[in-house]
Protein backbone atom coordinates (compact mmCIF):
# COMPACT_ATOMS: atom_id res chain seq x y z
CA UNK A 1 0.00 0.00 0.00
CA UNK A 2 3.01 2.51 1.04
CA UNK A 3 4.33 1.66 -2.40
CA UNK A 4 1.17 2.32 -4.51
CA UNK A 5 0.51 5.80 -2.58
CA UNK A 6 4.47 6.49 -2.74
CA UNK A 7 4.02 6.11 -6.59
CA UNK A 8 0.58 8.49 -7.12
CA UNK A 9 2.50 11.31 -4.75
CA UNK A 10 5.32 10.75 -7.01
CA UNK A 11 2.93 11.62 -10.22
CA UNK A 12 1.34 14.08 -8.80
CA UNK A 13 4.77 16.11 -8.25
CA UNK A 14 5.29 15.38 -12.12
CA UNK A 15 1.94 16.18 -13.00
CA UNK A 16 2.34 19.47 -10.90
CA UNK A 17 6.50 20.33 -12.43
CA UNK A 18 4.51 19.90 -15.82
CA UNK A 19 1.77 22.17 -15.39
CA UNK A 20 3.97 24.65 -13.40
CA UNK A 21 6.57 24.31 -17.18
CA UNK A 22 3.79 25.18 -19.18
CA UNK A 23 2.65 27.91 -17.12
CA UNK A 24 6.30 29.55 -17.53
CA UNK A 25 6.60 28.64 -20.96
CA UNK A 26 2.97 30.48 -21.54
CA UNK A 27 4.19 33.52 -19.76
CA UNK A 28 7.42 33.43 -21.53
CA UNK A 29 5.81 33.36 -24.92
CA UNK A 30 3.60 36.65 -23.94
CA UNK A 31 6.42 38.67 -22.79
CA UNK A 32 7.76 37.47 -25.88
CA UNK A 33 5.42 38.65 -28.75
CA UNK A 34 4.47 41.81 -26.38
CA UNK A 35 8.05 43.02 -26.57
CA UNK A 36 9.97 42.29 -29.30
CA UNK A 37 10.33 44.76 -31.82
CA UNK A 38 9.89 42.22 -34.98
CA UNK A 39 7.27 39.55 -33.41
CA UNK A 40 5.14 41.96 -31.18
CA UNK A 41 1.48 41.43 -30.68
CA UNK A 42 -0.88 44.16 -29.90
CA UNK A 43 -4.11 43.00 -28.37
CA UNK A 44 -5.72 46.56 -29.18
CA UNK A 45 -5.97 46.41 -32.84
CA UNK A 46 -5.24 42.81 -34.43
CA UNK A 47 -8.36 40.62 -35.41
CA UNK A 48 -8.66 37.37 -36.32
CA UNK A 49 -7.17 36.91 -39.92
CA UNK A 50 -9.22 37.03 -42.91
CA UNK A 51 -11.15 34.00 -44.43
CA UNK A 52 -11.97 34.92 -47.70
CA UNK A 53 -10.83 36.69 -50.97
CA UNK A 54 -12.67 40.06 -52.00
CA UNK A 55 -14.99 39.86 -54.82
CA UNK A 56 -16.66 41.90 -57.26
CA UNK A 57 -21.09 41.78 -56.98
CA UNK A 58 -22.06 43.85 -59.53
CA UNK A 59 -20.60 47.49 -58.99
CA UNK A 60 -19.41 47.23 -55.62
CA UNK A 61 -16.66 44.48 -53.48
CA UNK A 62 -17.80 41.71 -51.20
CA UNK A 63 -15.70 40.03 -48.54
CA UNK A 64 -17.45 37.51 -46.33
CA UNK A 65 -20.68 37.77 -47.49
CA UNK A 66 -21.04 41.83 -46.95
CA UNK A 67 -20.12 44.56 -48.87
CA UNK A 68 -16.46 45.99 -48.78
CA UNK A 69 -15.46 49.18 -48.50
CA UNK A 70 -11.83 50.37 -49.28
CA UNK A 71 -10.27 52.92 -46.64
CA UNK A 72 -6.86 52.98 -47.53
CA UNK A 73 -3.75 54.72 -47.84
CA UNK A 74 -0.66 53.94 -50.41
CA UNK A 75 2.46 52.59 -48.36
CA UNK A 76 4.86 51.55 -51.44
CA UNK A 77 7.61 51.64 -49.74
CA UNK A 78 6.53 48.26 -47.76
CA UNK A 79 8.94 45.04 -49.05
CA UNK A 80 11.93 47.60 -48.15
CA UNK A 81 11.05 48.72 -44.81
CA UNK A 82 9.70 44.67 -44.35
CA UNK A 83 13.36 43.40 -44.79
CA UNK A 84 15.05 42.30 -41.61
CA UNK A 85 17.55 45.15 -42.56
CA UNK A 86 14.69 47.58 -43.20
CA UNK A 87 12.74 48.92 -40.37
CA UNK A 88 10.38 46.35 -38.99
CA UNK A 89 9.68 48.18 -35.46
CA UNK A 90 8.61 51.55 -37.65
CA UNK A 91 5.93 48.87 -39.76
CA UNK A 92 4.81 47.70 -36.49
CA UNK A 93 3.99 51.06 -35.53
CA UNK A 94 2.75 52.51 -38.75
CA UNK A 95 -0.04 49.41 -38.73
CA UNK A 96 -1.22 50.04 -35.41
CA UNK A 97 -1.37 53.54 -36.23
CA UNK A 98 -3.36 52.82 -39.41
CA UNK A 99 -5.89 50.43 -37.88
CA UNK A 100 -6.44 52.23 -34.77
CA UNK A 101 -7.57 55.48 -37.41
CA UNK A 102 -9.94 52.54 -39.63
CA UNK A 103 -7.81 51.77 -42.49
CA UNK A 104 -7.99 48.14 -43.77
CA UNK A 105 -5.85 48.70 -47.17
CA UNK A 106 -2.28 49.22 -48.05
CA UNK A 107 -1.58 49.84 -51.76
CA UNK A 108 2.23 48.91 -51.98
CA UNK A 109 4.53 47.86 -54.68
CA UNK A 110 5.41 44.38 -55.61
CA UNK A 111 8.08 45.27 -58.01
CA UNK A 112 11.23 47.19 -58.46
CA UNK A 113 13.55 46.35 -61.33
CA UNK A 114 17.26 47.64 -61.55
CA UNK A 115 20.95 47.19 -61.02
CA UNK A 116 22.25 49.96 -58.54
CA UNK A 117 23.81 53.45 -59.41
CA UNK A 118 20.78 54.34 -61.29
CA UNK A 119 18.90 57.70 -59.98
CA UNK A 120 15.71 58.52 -58.13
CA UNK A 121 15.09 54.38 -57.48
CA UNK A 122 13.99 52.73 -54.61
CA UNK A 123 17.43 49.92 -53.57
CA UNK A 124 17.92 47.39 -53.10
CA UNK A 125 15.38 46.47 -55.74
CA UNK A 126 13.70 43.34 -55.94
CA UNK A 127 15.07 42.30 -58.94
CA UNK A 128 18.39 43.15 -60.04
CA UNK A 129 18.10 42.02 -63.92
CA UNK A 130 15.87 40.10 -65.37
CA UNK A 131 14.78 36.79 -63.40
CA UNK A 132 17.54 37.75 -61.00
CA UNK A 133 15.98 38.52 -57.51
CA UNK A 134 17.22 39.93 -54.11
CA UNK A 135 15.86 37.33 -52.05
CA UNK A 136 16.48 39.55 -48.68
CA UNK A 137 13.49 42.08 -50.61
CA UNK A 138 11.43 39.47 -51.27
CA UNK A 139 11.93 38.28 -47.62
CA UNK A 140 10.74 41.57 -46.86
CA UNK A 141 7.49 41.62 -48.85
CA UNK A 142 7.09 37.82 -47.26
CA UNK A 143 7.19 39.57 -43.73
CA UNK A 144 4.95 42.57 -44.38
CA UNK A 145 2.33 40.41 -45.61
CA UNK A 146 1.95 38.00 -43.07
CA UNK A 147 2.38 41.51 -40.70
CA UNK A 148 -1.05 42.82 -42.46
CA UNK A 149 -3.06 39.67 -42.36
CA UNK A 150 -2.61 40.10 -38.38
CA UNK A 151 -4.48 43.54 -38.71
CA UNK A 152 -7.04 41.62 -40.86
CA UNK A 153 -6.28 43.71 -43.26
CA UNK A 154 -5.82 43.61 -47.54
CA UNK A 155 -3.68 44.72 -49.95
CA UNK A 156 -2.94 45.94 -53.95
CA UNK A 157 -0.01 44.35 -55.17
CA UNK A 158 1.33 46.83 -57.82
CA UNK A 159 3.44 44.41 -60.25
CA UNK A 160 5.25 47.42 -62.20
CA UNK A 161 5.60 51.40 -63.08
CA UNK A 162 5.74 54.06 -65.55
CA UNK A 163 7.52 56.15 -63.72
CA UNK A 164 11.43 55.51 -62.91
CA UNK A 165 11.17 55.48 -59.27
CA UNK A 166 11.15 51.68 -59.15
CA UNK A 167 12.42 50.88 -62.00
CA UNK A 168 9.49 50.06 -64.01
CA UNK A 169 8.72 50.05 -67.63
CA UNK A 170 11.86 51.94 -68.39
CA UNK A 171 14.10 49.73 -66.98
CA UNK A 172 12.69 46.83 -69.25
CA UNK A 173 13.05 48.89 -72.49
CA UNK A 174 16.39 49.52 -71.17
CA UNK A 175 17.14 45.92 -70.70
CA UNK A 176 15.77 45.19 -74.03
CA UNK A 177 17.43 47.88 -75.97
CA UNK A 178 20.86 48.88 -74.16
CA UNK A 179 21.58 51.41 -76.92
CA UNK A 180 20.51 54.36 -75.20
CA UNK A 181 20.40 55.62 -71.40
CA UNK A 182 16.87 56.09 -69.90
CA UNK A 183 16.50 60.03 -70.23
CA UNK A 184 14.94 60.80 -66.56
CA UNK A 185 12.20 63.39 -66.44
CA UNK A 186 14.29 65.69 -63.98
CA UNK A 187 16.46 66.31 -67.44
CA UNK A 188 14.22 65.33 -70.10
CA UNK A 189 11.13 66.32 -69.72
CA UNK A 190 9.00 64.60 -71.94
CA UNK A 191 11.07 62.25 -73.70
CA UNK A 192 10.75 60.06 -70.55
CA UNK A 193 7.31 59.90 -71.23
CA UNK A 194 8.05 58.37 -74.61
CA UNK A 195 10.76 55.77 -73.54
CA UNK A 196 8.53 54.87 -71.08
CA UNK A 197 5.98 54.20 -73.66
CA UNK A 198 7.79 51.84 -75.53
CA UNK A 199 7.50 49.49 -73.23
CA UNK A 200 3.95 48.79 -75.21
CA UNK A 201 4.01 50.49 -78.25
CA UNK A 202 7.77 49.68 -79.60
CA UNK A 203 7.61 46.73 -81.95
CA UNK A 204 11.20 46.08 -81.84
CA UNK A 205 11.40 45.18 -78.26
CA UNK A 206 7.74 44.58 -77.61
CA UNK A 207 7.91 41.63 -76.86
CA UNK A 208 11.07 41.17 -74.85
CA UNK A 209 9.93 43.81 -72.89
CA UNK A 210 6.88 41.87 -71.94
CA UNK A 211 8.24 38.38 -71.52
CA UNK A 212 10.20 39.66 -68.84
CA UNK A 213 7.14 41.63 -67.29
CA UNK A 214 5.45 38.56 -67.11
CA UNK A 215 8.06 36.42 -66.02
CA UNK A 216 8.43 38.82 -63.21
CA UNK A 217 4.42 38.57 -62.48
CA UNK A 218 4.08 34.74 -62.48
CA UNK A 219 6.66 34.76 -59.90
CA UNK A 220 5.45 36.95 -57.69
CA UNK A 221 1.70 35.47 -58.27
CA UNK A 222 3.39 32.04 -57.45
CA UNK A 223 5.87 32.95 -54.61
CA UNK A 224 5.58 30.76 -51.31
CA UNK A 225 5.45 32.90 -48.40
CA UNK A 226 8.63 32.28 -46.37
CA UNK A 227 7.09 33.61 -42.78
CA UNK A 228 3.94 31.70 -43.09
CA UNK A 229 4.17 29.02 -45.93
CA UNK A 230 0.79 30.58 -47.80
CA UNK A 231 1.32 30.82 -51.79
CA UNK A 232 0.92 34.39 -52.90
CA UNK A 233 -2.39 33.27 -55.37
CA UNK A 234 -3.77 31.84 -52.39
CA UNK A 235 -3.46 34.72 -49.86
CA UNK A 236 -6.73 36.54 -48.60
CA UNK A 237 -4.54 39.08 -47.34
CA UNK A 238 -4.42 40.10 -51.38
CA UNK A 239 -6.96 41.88 -52.63
CA UNK A 240 -5.86 42.63 -56.13
CA UNK A 241 -3.27 42.52 -58.85
CA UNK A 242 -2.36 45.52 -60.38
CA UNK A 243 -0.65 45.84 -63.97
CA UNK A 244 1.48 48.88 -63.20
CA UNK A 245 1.21 52.17 -61.34
CA UNK A 246 0.03 54.83 -63.85
CA UNK A 247 0.59 53.56 -67.00
CA UNK A 248 -0.03 56.29 -69.62
CA UNK A 249 -1.65 56.87 -72.82
CA UNK A 250 0.06 56.61 -76.43
CA UNK A 251 0.17 58.29 -78.88
CA UNK A 252 0.82 56.44 -82.01
CA UNK A 253 -0.65 54.81 -84.79
CA UNK A 254 -4.05 52.73 -83.55
CA UNK A 255 -2.50 53.31 -80.42
CA UNK A 256 -6.19 52.63 -78.69
CA UNK A 257 -5.87 49.12 -79.64
CA UNK A 258 -2.06 48.66 -78.83
CA UNK A 259 -2.97 49.67 -75.47
CA UNK A 260 -6.24 47.96 -75.09
CA UNK A 261 -4.08 44.65 -76.09
CA UNK A 262 -1.52 44.73 -73.47
CA UNK A 263 -4.23 45.89 -70.47
CA UNK A 264 -6.50 42.74 -72.00
CA UNK A 265 -3.31 40.25 -73.00
CA UNK A 266 -1.75 40.90 -69.48
CA UNK A 267 -5.22 40.93 -67.29
CA UNK A 268 -5.65 37.49 -68.91
CA UNK A 269 -1.97 35.97 -68.69
CA UNK A 270 -2.72 37.38 -64.57
CA UNK A 271 -5.82 35.27 -64.69
CA UNK A 272 -5.08 32.24 -66.16
CA UNK A 273 -2.03 32.05 -63.19
CA UNK A 274 -4.58 32.98 -60.19
CA UNK A 275 -8.19 32.64 -60.38
CA UNK A 276 -8.45 33.76 -56.96
CA UNK A 277 -7.83 37.99 -56.98
CA UNK A 278 -9.00 40.83 -58.37
CA UNK A 279 -7.43 42.51 -61.23
CA UNK A 280 -6.89 45.86 -61.75
CA UNK A 281 -4.97 48.61 -64.11
CA UNK A 282 -3.17 51.45 -62.37
CA UNK A 283 -4.73 54.05 -64.18
CA UNK A 284 -4.83 57.85 -63.34
CA UNK A 285 -8.20 58.03 -65.49
CA UNK A 286 -6.65 61.67 -66.51
CA UNK A 287 -6.91 61.17 -69.99
CA UNK A 288 -10.72 61.53 -70.39
CA UNK A 289 -13.33 59.03 -71.11
CA UNK A 290 -11.99 57.46 -74.35
CA UNK A 291 -9.09 56.50 -72.89
CA UNK A 292 -10.64 55.78 -69.57
CA UNK A 293 -12.76 53.38 -71.19
CA UNK A 294 -10.13 51.06 -73.26
CA UNK A 295 -7.75 50.51 -70.19
CA UNK A 296 -10.61 49.41 -68.52
CA UNK A 297 -12.97 47.66 -70.54
CA UNK A 298 -11.23 43.85 -70.48
CA UNK A 299 -13.34 41.21 -69.37
CA UNK A 300 -10.07 40.38 -67.19
CA UNK A 301 -9.93 43.50 -65.45
CA UNK A 302 -12.41 43.47 -62.50
CA UNK A 303 -12.64 47.07 -61.27
CA UNK A 304 -11.65 50.36 -62.46
CA UNK A 305 -9.31 53.17 -60.45
CA UNK A 306 -8.54 56.53 -60.94
CA UNK A 307 -5.89 58.83 -58.99
CA UNK A 308 -5.95 62.82 -58.71
CA UNK A 309 -3.18 65.38 -58.18
CA UNK A 310 -4.89 68.74 -58.16
CA UNK A 311 -1.19 70.13 -57.66
CA UNK A 312 0.75 68.40 -60.15
CA UNK A 313 -2.45 68.86 -62.89
CA UNK A 314 -2.21 71.97 -62.41
CA UNK A 315 -5.55 73.11 -60.12
CA UNK A 316 -3.70 74.12 -56.99
CA UNK A 317 -0.72 76.27 -55.76
CA UNK A 318 0.28 75.57 -52.41
CA UNK A 319 1.76 78.35 -51.70
CA UNK A 320 -1.60 80.69 -51.72
CA UNK A 321 -3.56 80.70 -49.21
CA UNK A 322 -6.70 82.36 -50.95
CA UNK A 323 -10.58 80.50 -50.82
CA UNK A 324 -10.22 80.74 -54.77
CA UNK A 325 -7.04 78.57 -54.84
CA UNK A 326 -8.88 76.05 -52.65
CA UNK A 327 -12.35 76.27 -54.31
CA UNK A 328 -10.40 75.23 -57.66
CA UNK A 329 -9.19 72.08 -56.69
CA UNK A 330 -12.13 70.80 -54.56
CA UNK A 331 -14.08 71.81 -57.94
CA UNK A 332 -12.20 70.34 -59.89
CA UNK A 333 -11.73 66.92 -58.33
CA UNK A 334 -15.67 66.35 -57.06
CA UNK A 335 -16.22 66.32 -60.95
CA UNK A 336 -13.28 64.48 -61.88
CA UNK A 337 -14.57 61.62 -59.26
CA UNK A 338 -18.59 62.44 -60.55
CA UNK A 339 -17.18 61.72 -64.04
CA UNK A 340 -15.52 58.73 -63.72
CA UNK A 341 -17.57 57.10 -61.59
CA UNK A 342 -20.24 57.95 -64.26
CA UNK A 343 -18.56 56.13 -67.10
CA UNK A 344 -17.23 52.82 -64.54
CA UNK A 345 -20.78 52.20 -63.17
CA UNK A 346 -23.05 52.90 -66.01
CA UNK A 347 -20.88 51.94 -69.19
CA UNK A 348 -18.36 49.56 -68.04
CA UNK A 349 -20.97 48.27 -64.70
CA UNK A 350 -17.64 47.70 -62.57
CA UNK A 351 -16.49 48.80 -59.25
CA UNK A 352 -14.37 52.04 -59.54
CA UNK A 353 -12.06 53.04 -56.85
CA UNK A 354 -10.27 55.97 -56.01
CA UNK A 355 -6.31 54.79 -54.93
CA UNK A 356 -4.29 57.76 -55.27
CA UNK A 357 -4.82 61.70 -53.99
CA UNK A 358 -2.85 63.98 -52.13
CA UNK A 359 -2.40 67.41 -51.48
CA UNK A 360 0.97 69.27 -50.20
CA UNK A 361 1.45 71.20 -47.13
CA UNK A 362 0.53 74.98 -46.36
CA UNK A 363 2.89 76.33 -48.46
CA UNK A 364 2.80 80.05 -47.13
CA UNK A 365 3.07 78.97 -43.40
CA UNK A 366 6.48 77.12 -43.96
CA UNK A 367 8.24 75.37 -46.62
CA UNK A 368 5.24 73.11 -48.04
CA UNK A 369 8.06 70.17 -47.39
CA UNK A 370 8.63 71.31 -44.07
CA UNK A 371 6.55 68.58 -41.58
CA UNK A 372 5.80 71.87 -39.25
CA UNK A 373 3.92 73.63 -41.79
CA UNK A 374 0.36 73.01 -41.21
CA UNK A 375 -2.14 71.59 -42.87
CA UNK A 376 -5.36 72.83 -43.12
CA UNK A 377 -6.27 72.97 -46.46
CA UNK A 378 -5.12 69.24 -47.20
CA UNK A 379 -8.11 68.48 -43.95
CA UNK A 380 -10.39 70.60 -45.73
CA UNK A 381 -9.82 68.90 -49.53
CA UNK A 382 -9.35 65.21 -47.80
CA UNK A 383 -12.66 66.08 -46.16
CA UNK A 384 -13.97 67.14 -49.03
CA UNK A 385 -13.15 64.18 -50.89
CA UNK A 386 -14.55 61.90 -47.84
CA UNK A 387 -18.24 63.38 -48.16
CA UNK A 388 -18.14 62.81 -51.78
CA UNK A 389 -16.84 59.20 -51.67
CA UNK A 390 -19.47 58.52 -49.21
CA UNK A 391 -22.21 60.16 -51.47
CA UNK A 392 -21.11 57.54 -54.37
CA UNK A 393 -20.67 55.05 -52.02
CA UNK A 394 -24.49 55.22 -51.05
CA UNK A 395 -25.44 54.69 -54.22
CA UNK A 396 -22.94 51.65 -54.94
CA UNK A 397 -20.60 54.18 -57.25
CA UNK A 398 -17.60 53.66 -55.14
CA UNK A 399 -16.12 51.03 -53.57
CA UNK A 400 -13.45 53.23 -51.33
CA UNK A 401 -10.55 55.87 -51.29
CA UNK A 402 -6.46 55.71 -50.63
CA UNK A 403 -4.86 58.41 -49.78
CA UNK A 404 -1.02 58.89 -50.99
CA UNK A 405 1.09 58.23 -48.88
CA UNK A 406 1.25 57.60 -45.61
CA UNK A 407 4.98 58.34 -43.81
CA UNK A 408 3.83 57.46 -40.52
CA UNK A 409 6.65 58.09 -37.55
CA UNK A 410 9.11 58.41 -39.93
CA UNK A 411 10.69 61.98 -40.87
CA UNK A 412 12.57 63.92 -43.62
CA UNK A 413 15.53 63.81 -41.52
CA UNK A 414 15.67 60.49 -39.79
CA UNK A 415 17.55 58.28 -42.15
CA UNK A 416 18.93 57.81 -45.39
CA UNK A 417 17.41 56.87 -47.89
CA UNK A 418 14.71 58.41 -45.82
CA UNK A 419 11.38 56.00 -46.67
CA UNK A 420 8.70 58.69 -46.00
CA UNK A 421 5.85 58.75 -48.06
CA UNK A 422 7.58 60.13 -51.35
CA UNK A 423 9.42 58.27 -53.37
CA UNK A 424 12.68 58.60 -54.28
CA UNK A 425 12.17 61.20 -57.18
CA UNK A 426 10.51 63.70 -55.05
CA UNK A 427 11.55 65.89 -52.11
CA UNK A 428 10.97 63.84 -49.01
CA UNK A 429 7.80 65.33 -46.81
CA UNK A 430 5.89 66.79 -50.24
CA UNK A 431 2.84 64.64 -49.92
CA UNK A 432 3.82 62.65 -46.81
CA UNK A 433 0.76 62.40 -44.24
CA UNK A 434 2.81 61.95 -40.77
CA UNK A 435 1.30 59.82 -37.59
CA UNK A 436 1.50 63.18 -36.40
CA UNK A 437 -1.27 65.10 -38.48
CA UNK A 438 -4.34 63.71 -36.09
CA UNK A 439 -6.91 65.37 -37.71
CA UNK A 440 -5.82 64.30 -41.24
CA UNK A 441 -6.19 60.76 -40.09
CA UNK A 442 -9.28 61.22 -38.46
CA UNK A 443 -11.12 61.80 -41.36
CA UNK A 444 -10.65 58.36 -42.65
CA UNK A 445 -11.47 57.30 -39.34
CA UNK A 446 -14.97 58.87 -39.20
CA UNK A 447 -15.36 58.02 -42.75
CA UNK A 448 -14.62 54.00 -41.72
CA UNK A 449 -16.94 54.65 -39.66
CA UNK A 450 -19.55 56.42 -41.24
CA UNK A 451 -19.80 53.46 -43.98
CA UNK A 452 -19.89 50.79 -41.50
CA UNK A 453 -22.29 51.85 -39.93
CA UNK A 454 -24.47 52.51 -42.55
CA UNK A 455 -23.99 48.58 -43.91
CA UNK A 456 -24.78 46.99 -40.55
Amino acid sequence: MRYIWTKIYLNLDRALALLCFLLVVQISCFFLFTTHPYLKISFSTQTARPKSFVKVDGTRFTKDNKTYYVVGANYWQAMNLGMESGNRSRVLKDLETLKKNGFNCLRIMAASEGPPGEPYRMYPALMNAPGEYDENVFQGLDWFLDQLKNYDMTAIMVMSNFWHWSGGFAQYVHWADDSRSIPYPETNGGAFDSYSNRFITDNNIRDTCQKYYLNHVKTVINRKNSVNGIVYKNDTTILAWELANEPQAAYVQNAHEIVFQWFDGTAKFIKSQDENHLVTTGTEGKHGKDWFITMHKSDYIDFTCVHIWVDLWGHYRSNDPSPENYQRAANFARGFLQDTSDWSINILKKPILLEEYGMSRDGWTDSKYDPKATVSNRNKYFTEIADKILELERKNASSGLMFWAFAGNARPDDEKPTWVGDPPHEVPGWFSVYDSDIETLRVFLDHSKQINNEEE
